[in-house]
Parts: C-alpha cells; sequence; structure tokens
C-alpha cells in the first residue's frame, strides 16, 4: 500500500486501505459467474488475495499516489519493496510462482525500458515494448548487486537470495499493473464493469448499492484475526438482489430526503410557485416546505433524465396527469367566485384549500412510484411554468414573475 509526499502522509495512508478494499470490488466482478468457489481477502496474504479452495491464485500489491507524480523506476522503493514480500514468499514456498499470479497494481508510471515496463501484463504491452521477465531480471539482478540504497538493501538480499532460475520463475509470474485509477476515479471503473450486469442506465444506482453493502463486509472481515476472505458468490447473489430491485418498473427515489442548501431556499423566493403560494397567504415554514419539494422533484427528474432512467414522454404523461387531476377542482373553485375581487379573503381562503390538496392527498404514481415529494413538487414545477395555480387569477398577477 504506497504513500505519498510527507504533506500528504496521513492522508496517503488512510486513502491507500481505502484503495485496497474498493479495488477488491471491482477485481471481483470479472469473477462473477465463474462457478469456481473463489474467495477474496484484504490484508490477509497479501494486500488483496484470490483463493479457491484455501489456496492463493492470485496476489496483488496496491500502491496508491495521491499526488500521481510517483515513478516506477528500477530503483523504486514501491517495486522492491514489493519484490521484497514476493521473494520471501517464494522462498517458504517455491510452488508460489507455478501457481500464483502476482500483481502490482499502481497509480505510479514505469518509464520506458524500466524493469517495470518490461513486466506488464501482454494485453498493456501490445502498443509499446513486449513483455520479457527475462530482460527485466537482468536489470533487477544488476540493481539488487550494486545499488548502495541502504533502505533497499533487505529487498535487495531477498531477492539475490533466490536461485537464478527462482528468480526467473518469480519474475514471469510478476504482473505490473502501472497507471491506474486513482481511488476517485474508481466509481467510472465501478459502473463500467456494471453495465453488463445491471438495467441500462442503473449502473451508477448498482455501484452505489453494492458499495453500501461491500463496505461492512470489509470491516467484518478485517474484525477476524487473521482477516477473513469475502466469497464471490455473496457478491454475485446480492448483484442479483440490485438488479431485481433497478429493473425498469422499479425507480429508485435518490432524493427524497435531500435537503436544498440555503442558497437554493434564496434563489427560489423570486420564482412564479412562490409567488403563487404567496398570493394565497402562505408563508413560514410551509412556503420552505413547499421550496424543498420543488427542488427534490427538480433534482430527481433532471437525474432520471439525464441517466435515461425514464423514457419517451413518461415525465409528460405523469404531468398531464396532474394537470387534468387539478383542472375540475381548479374550476369548482372558480366558480364559486363570480364577480369576487382578487383581493378577497374568501379567494385567499379557497386557494389555501386547493393547495392543501396537494400537500395533502394528490398521490399520484410515477410508474412503479408514489412519493409526496415528487407530486408535491412536481406541481410546484408546473406552477412555475403557469400550468397550474391556487388563486383565481393566477395568469395575471404571476405573468411578469420568472
Amino acid at each position: 500500500m504506497g504513500e505519498g509526499g510527507n504533506h500528504f502522509t496521513a492522508a496517503a495512508s488512510a486513502v491507500g486501505y481505502l484503495y485496497q478494499a474498493r479495488l477488491a470490488l471491482l477485481l471481483c466482478i470479472p469473477h462473477l459467474n465463474s462457478g469456481a468457489e473463489v474467495e477474496v481477502s484484504i490484508e490477509r496474504l497479501d494486500d488483496i488475495s484470490f483463493e479457491k479452495g484455501g489456496t492463493a491464485f492470485e496476489l496483488l500489491q496496491t500502491k496508491h499516489h495521491i499526488d500521481r507524480v510517483a515513478s516506477l523506476g528500477n530503483a523504486s522503493p514501491d517495486l522492491w519493496k514489493t519484490l521484497r514480500i514476493w521473494a520471501e514468499a517464494a522462498k517458504d514456498d517455491p510452488s508460489l510462482p507455478s501457481r500464483a499470479k502476482l500483481a502490482l497494481v499502481t497509480t505510479a508510471a514505469a518509464p520506458a525500458g524500466s524493469a517495470a515496463a518490461l513486466l506488464r501484463p501482454p494485453v498493456a504491452c501490445s502498443l509499446g515494448l513486449e513483455r520479457n521477465p527475462k530482460s527485466a531480471n537482468e536489470i533487477l539482478t544488476q540493481i539488487a548487486q550494486t545499488s548502495a540504497n541502504v533502505a533497499l538493501a533487505p529487498a535487495f538480499v531477498a531477492f539475490l537470495a533466490l536461485t537464478e532460475p527462482m528468480r526467473s520463475a518469480l519474475l514471469s509470474a510478476v504482473e505490473v499493473l502501472d497507471t491506474q485509477p486513482l481511488i476517485t476515479d474508481l466509481d467510472y471503473e465501478l459502473e463500467h464493469a456494471l453495465r453488463l450486469v445491471a438495467p441500462a442506465g442503473k449502473a451508477a444506482a448498482a455501484r452505489e448499492a453494492l458499495e453500501g453493502w461491500w463496505w461492512p463486509k470489509v470491516c467484518a472481515a478485517l474484525m477476524k484475526s487473521p482477516s477473513e476472505p469475502i466469497p464471490v458468490g455473496l457478491l454475485e447473489a446480492k448483484l442479483d438482489d440490485i438488479r431485481d430491485a433497478l429493473k425498469r418498473d422499479a425507480l429508485v427515489a435518490d432524493f427524497e430526503h435531500a435537503e436544498p442548501g440555503e442558497a437554493e431556499y434564496a434563489e427560489y423566493e423570486g420564482f412564479r410557485f412562490v409567488h403563487q403560494l404567496q398570493l394565497i397567504g402562505l408563508g413560514g415554514n410551509r412556503l420552505r416546505f413547499a421550496k424543498r419539494d420543488f427542488y427534490r422533484a427538480f433534482a430527481q427528474r433532471s437525474k432520471w433524465t439525464r441517466e435515461h432512467v425514464v423514457v419517451d414522454d413518461e415525465v409528460g404523461r405523469f404531468e398531464q396527469r396532474l394537470v387534468e387531476e387539478w383542472q375540475p377542482r381548479f374550476e369548482a373553485m372558480c366558480e364559486g367566485h363570480n364577480g369576487t375581487p382578487p383581493q378577497g379573503p374568501a379567494l385567499r381562503q379557497d386557494g389555501q384549500a386547493l393547495y392543501q390538496w396537494v400537500e395533502n392527498e394528490a398521490r399520484f404514481p410515477f410508474r412503479s412510484l408514489t412519493a409526496r415529494f415528487l407530486n408535491v413538487g412536481s406541481y410546484h414545477i408546473l406552477a412555475n411554468d403557469l400550468r397550474v395555480g391556487w388563486h383565481r387569477d393566477y395568469v395575471l398577477l404571476c405573468a411578469e414573475n420568472k
């Protein structure tokens, strides 16, 4: 697990552990549907390890650098500290290189021609130098024999303690995956990996749900001594649950309890939907609640549209139903006020009664979701466009507001 510069030491150490956990989740996804009893471990046999039947078949060291300036040169501490761990493991168990892939996953970059660059996996070398563990062995052996770096001396000793055939075997099992995404970029990587198992447009929701389940699993596993492996089959089962919950007819209400900032509350003061409520004498907390519902509905609908969760004219059809449910109630109110002056208290009173119906009773489904915030907030969106109103003369009185 890597460290950044000195002024980032504490942060880099914490981020490094979080990186291991998020990366482990990402690396589990290719093992889904494998039909094998595969388990993943964190801080057990290595930073991350994959096991089957209690035997590791993939060991990974992770090195995360916050500032991305690290270089994986021939004398890189990240490289040599990793090689020391694997060299000592191979000395204790000579079968390790023949049965397990050893991967160094790092956000640092391997310079062209360096030993690390020569140890990239074949797919990463396809556009550059070919993978060449033999040449990497020659470079690293020379460094270990000639370097005066005291801090890395134990790593050099561990590497040279292996016989030449064993060093060759070890490096043949090593793959260096450099310039990997930062921890903040793993959102995209996870969503990209989940695109084939999540319903269309719902990879982000699937990732959020999956990570919400994953973190407690990791914490529980790390509380055991030694760290307990997590069966990848559990991950597969959880994804099945998430997929069922995110089916096309099941909408996720992300903004049901979202709270706008004070800037939004202040900005809405000049909006037509607020002026409409003021016309019928509404103020105080009820006006603040109306602003909150407008914010939640607008944010939720925007996200669904942006992520293509809603299709065709679903929003338009929902709004049309709201308008048609409002129309007879509004007309009934107007019929009782022929000749009533616009500022009359009776108009305000009946306007409040109409709006109370929206607050307390108007609950129409948007596909499979019936939510108060979505109904009330959508009515405010319509009121802002003057497609509905509460005062008999709302169009005339609000036309000049935005």
